[in-house]
């Protein structure tokens, strides 16, 4: 198999209600730590779409590089789609995901 890209690593990418001591004994994670966590993923998915969209309006003024630009703007925002995605999972119940 070839190295590994950033693409895989990401996919891979699993949040949990614990940390792990050892495998018998796992310690749970305090509600702030889920809060900062979810926090983190707000934040994260944020940056991704900013930065979407910025690589779309370098495509429309670099046509030279057009594809390159619209290629990485697509993982950017399928990027943000997962951080979205754990950050509702790990919302407080009634909680809006997008908010920070």
């Amino acid at each position: 198999m070839a190295g590994m890209g950033s693409e895989d690593r990401a996919d891979r990418v699993k949040a949990r209600d614990t940390r792990r001591r050892d495998e018998d004994d796992p310690v749970p994670v305090r509600d702030g730590v889920k809060r900062y966590a979810r926090q983190a993923m707000v934040s994260s998915a944020q940056a991704h779409e900013r930065a979407a969209q910025m690589l779309e309006r370098m495509a429309g003024t670099h046509p030279e590089e057009a594809d390159l630009h619209r290629q990485v703007a697509v993982r950017h925002r399928r990027w943000a789609e997962n951080d979205r995605k754990l950050a509702e999972r790990y919302a407080p119940r009634g909680g809006d995901p997008d908010d920070p």
